[in-house]
């Protein structure tokens, strides 16, 4: 079945990830490690929506884990279980826990081993069965956890602000609670115009149009609201040297016009092609260079 041509670049990511998730489920992998700086993007929620998906109730861990609660964790859900491990970064950074998960991981049979006078009525060693999936933030830098690493499939769900712009856009295209799709893109839009170099999230959204509702309902201004919230993201973590997505995009934007002067639609396929955006991110870099020609005369 083709891909829809409709799909944002966030979502096709989403369900690259998907399908890694289901090779998991099909019990075609046994381990998936995903990472990714950028929360909101929708790492949990592909996980969890793919496992059910399958009829499988996943063991979740997303707080503090004792090694010997690991380990007990691991016993306990040895055979024929899915456990996500979300966000349980400090775990990537401990010896005894990268010991535990290196035996769960690899071996055949993968025999995980705890010597403790504090097993009380555990086993000293099992075989482990079961699948795990993991994720992170990042990928630890520390050598142990290669280790661990190099048993897993892995995946990078990130994506760019313009990416992230682009998935807004297509979330509220048909308006918000009670804001218009006008509304929304006017909020969008601001978001755009002074994000500078913070690192959005999808999680910006919501209570972005909600406070948009708030303050048309108090008759005050939306944009310090937003504003206010924009500077308390972080900003990215690289910095790079490539052109800014907007200038990429006029100078993409240019070729297409010289390329096809007399046709709007090849004009369209061709920066769309180039750029890998949506044929809205389309209109809009149109629009934009044209207000920038006229601008220079």
């Amino acid at each position: 079945m083709d891909t829809p041509t409709t799909m944002t670049s966030l979502e096709k990511k989403q369900e690259l990830l998907a399908h890694h998730v289901r090779l998991l489920a099909k019990k075609m992998s046994h381990a998936l490690f995903v990472f990714g700086s950028q929360g909101g993007l929708g790492k949990s929620r592909t996980i969890l929506q793919v496992l059910d998906e399958h009829g499988v109730d996943p063991i979740i861990i997303n707080s503090h884990i004792t090694p010997l609660a690991l380990y007990g964790t691991l016993f306990q859900h040895r055979e024929d279980a899915v456990l996500f491990f979300d966000d349980v970064d400090s775990m990537y950074s401990s010896m005894p826990h990268l010991g535990l998960l290196r035996s769960a991981l690899w071996g055949n049979p993968r025999i995980v081993t705890y010597g403790s006078s504090q097993l009380s009525d555990l086993p000293s060693s099992f075989e482990f069965t079961s699948r795990c999936i993991f994720a992170a933030n990042v990928i630890p830098k520390n050598d142990a956890f290669k280790a661990v690493l190099s048993r897993c499939d892995q995946f990078e769900l990130s994506c760019t602000n313009q990416e992230v712009l682009e998935m807004m856009r297509s979330l509220s295209a048909q308006g918000y609670h009670g804001v218009t799709p006008e509304e929304c893109e006017s909020v969008i839009d601001y978001i755009d115009a002074n994000a500078e170099d913070r690192q959005l999230s999808l999680r910006l959204l919501g209570p972005s149009l909600r406070k948009l509702k708030y303050a048309r309902e108090e008759g005050i201004d939306w944009r310090p609201l937003i504003k206010s919230q924009l500077m308390s993201l972080g900003r990215k973590q690289v910095a790079t040297k490539r052109l800014d997505n907007k200038t990429v995009d006029a100078k993409v934007m240019k070729q297409a016009m010289e390329k096809h002067p007399e046709s709007p639609a090849d004009q369209q396929t061709f920066w769309c092609d180039k750029t890998g955006k949506s044929r809205a991110s389309f209109f809009r870099a149109r629009q934009r260079f044209q207000k920038m020609l006229e601008d220079s005369e």
